[in-house]
C-alpha cells in the first residue's frame, strides 16, 4: 500500500512550539542529497501513524517533487505522548537500508487450544534490502504450533532482503502451563528443594506498534 504525507519547508520563525500551536509539528527531512527543515499537519501525520509500522515506506511530497522515505526517529512530549518532532529519511536510490520489520502472529496454535501459554519473545526482525522490497510486516502462521514447539528467525522465508537477527533468536513459543512445572517439582522424590524443569511463563503480549526505523547514515545535528 502507497502512503503519502505531504510536507512543507520552514523557515527559524515560527519556532517549533508556535508552529505546535497552530497544528504543525517541526521535522526534518535528510538523506540522499537533501536536508530540509520542514513541518508537516498534524492531523495528516497522526492518521498516518496510525495506520503504518515502523518499517513502511512513506512518499513525501515536497514542492512537487515525490521522494521516497521511512520515519528515522519520532520525539514524544512526555506528558501528553504526542509528537512534537519528526524525522525523516530519504536513503540513496541504489543502496539497501537496514530496518525492523515488526511482526504478526496469523491463526490460533494448536498448543495453546492443548492449554499450554503462547509467548513472543521478538516483535521485531532486522532485516537489511532495498527499501521497495522490505515488508510493513512479517505474517508467521502459528496455527500447527504444539507444545514445546518454537518458531526461530530461521524459519522465516524473505524474498530479496537479508536476515540479520540471527537465525537460532525464538520469535514465539508455546510452552506448558504453570500448573504443569509445579507437579513436576512435586513429583521429585527425595529431592529438597526440587524446581520446575521448565521455566515460568507469561501471557504473550502484542507486537509493539509503529516506531522509528533504523538507517544506514548517522542522523545530521537539527538547526
Amino acid at each position: 500500500m502507497d502512503y503519502t504525507l505531504q510536507v512543507m519547508l520552514r523557515g527559524k520563525k515560527p519556532n517549533p512550539r508556535e508552529l505546535r500551536r497552530t497544528g504543525f509539528i517541526p521535522g526534518v527531512l535528510y538523506g540522499h542529497g537533501i536536508h530540509h527543515r520542514i513541518m508537516v499537519r498534524a492531523r495528516d501525520l497522526e492518521m498516518l501513524l496510525s495506520r503504518i509500522t515502523r518499517s513502511t515506506r512513506i512518499t513525501v511530497e515536497l514542492d512537487g517533487k515525490k521522494l521516497p522515505t521511512f520515519i528515522k526517529e519520532i520525539q514524544y512530549d512526555p506528558l501528553t505522548d504526542r509528537v512534537i518532532h519528526l524525522d525523516l529519511y530519504h536513503p540513496a536510490p541504489d543502496k539497501p537500508v537496514t530496518l525492523e520489520v515488526p511482526v504478526r502472529l496469523r491463526g490460533e496454535a494448536r498448543g495453546r487450544k492443548e492449554g499450554g501459554v503462547l509467548q513472543i519473545l521478538r516483535d521485531v526482525v532486522t532485516v537489511r534490502g532495498p527499501l521497495e522490497v522490505i515488508p510493513e510486516i512479517i505474517e508467521i502462521d502459528v496455527t500447527q504450533l504444539g507444545i514445546g514447539q518454537a518458531i526461530h528467525v530461521n524459519d522465516l522465508k524473505l524474498e530479496g532482503v537479508q536476515l540479520l537477527t540471527p537465525g537460532e533468536v525464538t520469535i514465539v513459543a508455546v510452552v506448558a502451563p504453570r500448573k504443569e512445572e509445579a507437579a513436576v517439582a512435586v513429583a521429585v522424590p527425595g529431592v529438597e528443594g526440587a524446581v520446575p524443569t521448565t521455566a515460568p511463563t507469561s501471557e504473550a503480549v502484542p507486537p509493539t506498534p509503529a516506531a522509528p526505523a533504523k538507517p544506514e547514515e548517522k542522523k545530521p545535528e537539527k538547526k
